[in-house]
């Protein structure tokens, strides 16, 4: 159990020590893991084969870098998203196959049970893996999911005016900005970070197999929702088998708040020890919008499940 207590929730340094790289069933794959003490892992979201922001490990700079004061810190990019390679074939450009991924490395990685941290539709894939795999886990924090929630994502409506092409810095700074509460959260560090990564070559393959393979509606967002289909019903049937929270930004233009108060009572159904946190003033990055209440109240619900 970690003891040593963090001086400041407020993200004075955004290192998050060096990258290293790790062999997961032959995909390459970055990785930070830095600190001691209890182990949290954050999963960020977005999909193989989009320039949504980019996402990647270090989406969560601004909380990596305070909690591993206090716990050992791990963050990755997901398959095909960051610097980890692709998927090696068609058929794993999915999000069964992010999950099994992340399975693999957290296996490898040899340090469970962790506290899983996932946000959209990386609080999909951590839902996922803590009911396939609850030897995994100790704790599991789904965070603003609209990729879980029952019924339809607004994503398709809120990206329908986005600047073309995607892979440029005006897209990606008015996708970022549109999808925050607070634009100014926008830094030009994200930005270049994300414009980096959307430009790789391996992106660019990723987005035209998604897209011009046809990939997303074929095979990706059908197996999705059948995937999720069956996940609400695990947790309808049998729940979560470890404690959850679930926090959410109130302003969230694209994970409805609705649909997540029917998320939160799937997982209030079985799990007796499932809180909540709502921000106020927060859209989807309620972790970057809010970094230091976040920080706070993640190191205080890992020090209670310790």
């Amino acid at each position: 159990m970690a003891s040593k207590m963090i001086e400041s929730y407020r993200p004075v340094s955004l290192d998050m020590g060096s990258e290293k790289w790790m062999d997961v069933d032959g995909v390459r794959t970055r990785y930070f893991d830095d600190g001691e003490g209890e182990r949290i892992v954050f999963i960020h979201g977005v999909q193989m084969g989009t320039t949504d922001g980019s996402s990647n490990a270090c989406s969560w700079e601004l909380n990596f870098s305070v909690l591993m004061q206090a716990h050992n810190c791990i963050s990755l990019d997901r398959l095909g998203q960051g610097y980890t390679d692709n998927p090696k074939c068609d058929d794993d450009y999915t999000m069964h196959a992010s999950v099994q991924h992340i399975i693999a490395f957290l296996d490898k990685l040899g340090k469970k049970p962790y506290h899983l941290v996932g946000h959209s539709r990386g609080g999909y894939i951590v839902t996922r893996i803590t009911l396939e795999r609850p030897d995994l886990v100790k704790s599991t924090v789904c965070v603003s999911s609209g990729t879980l929630s029952p019924g339809v994502t607004r994503t398709h409506v809120m990206v329908r005016n986005r600047p073309q092409p995607e892979d440029t810095a005006e897209s990606i700074r008015w996708y970022l900005e549109r999808y925050s509460y607070n634009p100014s959260i926008v830094t030009e560090v994200w930005i270049k970070e994300s414009l980096r990564i959307a430009q790789l070559e391996k992106s660019r393959f990723a987005a035209s197999r998604m897209h011009e393979g046809g990939l997303l509606f074929k095979q990706f967002a059908p197996k999705l929702l059948a995937q999720r289909t069956q996940t609400h019903r695990w947790l309808i049937e049998r729940g979560m088998p470890c404690p959850t929270l679930i926090t959410w930004g109130y302003n969230d233009p694209g994970a409805d708040f609705e649909a997540g108060q029917q998320l939160i009572e799937l997982f209030m159904k079985h799990q007796r020890k499932t809180e909540v946190r709502i921000f106020n003033r927060s859209g989807h990055f309620v972790y970057r919008e809010h970094p230091a209440g976040f920080n706070r109240l993640l190191d205080g619900w890992v020090r209670a499940n310790a």
